[in-house]
């Protein structure tokens, strides 16, 4: 009973750990990694994502991600899949220490463990690195766990593993050999073959960089893209936007004036998307800054700095009803995403200011893209009826609302 207390805990603590963090420190991690993704359920995205190297562990993640829709729910999903990536790999080096110690797991060492994880989970904090990685790596350990430790086969199988893998989870594949050392050295008494195991690791590396090579061609991507994962890392980190920028997109699309005006007061914004949602703030609260906040209308090129800037831009324009200002924003963080990502925050935001500007054909062009996606897939199908009977747009309060004011206020697309 007590060992069976220690395990559930050992598990479960570190899991509620990493989800009071996300959801209670760091929300906008979630969401915006959200943002810059449109996962689908159909056959076609499935072998869109197979058609490269890495793209299973790429359709995972981002299936995971998607998720963050919610951002408790987000919380919940990203902690159970560190629950499992601990078990996987505390199940990898047992493997290891009862092969080569022949003597059970110490509890110690078990604990330590955890040190490798955390540090992967404290790079994800940086929104330039893709959840691709953690899920590419949980993909290595799973094939780790199928390789023999025993008879002739060991070595085939993990070269056989080491090329299917690499196409299935990308350059991550590389650590297979030594998440299962014994196709590098069989147990030896009293000593363990580097020379030998260090000339197998460096073959195997070596087979792997032919491969990439004799790939590259075919490829779409610079083969150094393909040496360190396709979708491990942003390839441009200035697109994506500062952690500021994220924090106010985050507080902006939740109305959380009062926040962002705290924030603004005890720190001074350095992103201009982000003074204006401080100047909103204080126009919303107090009706204050009006006259400063209209000159974000012309300031484009300086507002729309990154997706998140876009994001938050497009949010603000809609708060102000320059409905084409607010697609124009949107369309700028769609098209800005690096590693050839969608996203469906902005292609429905676009849909729904098309919605109000009557381009009724966009509207069902976009929407019949986001019923795949299963999140967003209840408001595209209201809003594809409300383009199939145009009548039904009166009925909404928001879009009414909207129409209105778009008709009486000055607004434009390019700036």
């Amino acid at each position: 009973m007590k060992k069976f207390l220690l395990t559930t805990l050992f598990y479960l603590v570190p899991a509620l750990a990493v989800f009071s963090f996300l959801v209670y420190c760091r929300p906008w991690l979630m969401t915006v990694r959200e943002d810059s993704q449109l996962w689908q359920l159909g056959a076609d995205y499935l072998l869109s994502r197979l058609s490269e190297p890495g793209g299973l562990a790429r359709y995972v993640s981002e299936f995971f991600v998607q998720f963050c829709y919610y951002v408790a729910l987000g919380g919940m999903v990203m902690a159970l899949f560190f629950m499992v990536m601990q078990w996987l790999w505390v199940m990898v080096l047992d493997r290891i220490w009862t092969y080569y110690r022949q003597s059970a797991f110490p509890l110690w060492l078990k604990v330590l463990s955890l040190l490798p994880l955390v540090l992967l989970w404290i790079l994800l904090l940086d929104i330039n690195v893709q959840f691709t990685l953690p899920v590419a790596i949980a993909m290595v350990m799973v094939l780790a766990l199928m390789v023999p430790r025993h008879g002739k086969l060991t070595l085939p199988t993990t070269v056989f593993l080491l090329l299917i893998g690499w196409w299935l989870a990308g350059s991550a594949i590389i650590l297979l050999p030594l998440m299962a050392p014994w196709s590098l050295a069989k147990r030896q008494s009293g000593r363990f073959p580097w020379a030998k195991a260090v000339l197998r690791f460096m073959l195997m590396a070596l087979l792997l960089t032919a491969t990439v090579f004799l790939y590259a061609p075919f490829s779409k991507h610079p083969t150094y893209r393909l040496f360190v994962g396709i979708d491990y890392v942003t390839i441009n980190k200035r697109v994506v936007g500062t952690p500021e920028e994220q924090q106010y997109d985050f507080l902006m699309r939740h109305h959380l004036w009062n926040r962002i005006a705290t924030m603004a007061e005890a720190h001074k914004p350095k992103s201009r998307a982000c003074y204006y949602a401080a100047y909103l703030s204080g126009w919303k609260l107090w009706g204050t800054g009006e006259e400063k906040l209209k000159a974000c209308y012309s300031d484009t090129w300086g507002s729309l700095s990154s997706c998140a800037a876009a994001f938050l831009m497009s949010e603000l324009y809609l708060q102000l009803g320059w409905v084409n200002m607010s697609q124009r924003a949107a369309h700028d963080a769609l098209v800005s995403f690096p590693n050839n990502n969608s996203s469906a925050r902005a292609l429905k935001r676009i849909a729904e200011m098309n919605l109000i500007t009557g381009n009724y054909n966009l509207v069902k062009k976009y929407t019949s893209i986001l019923e795949k996606a299963p999140f967003y897939r209840s408001w595209a199908k209201d809003v594809r009826r409300m383009a199939d009977n145009p009548k039904l747009i009166d009925q909404n309060t928001n879009c009414t609302q909207l129409r209105y004011i778009y008709s009486q206020t000055p607004d434009g697309v390019f700036y």
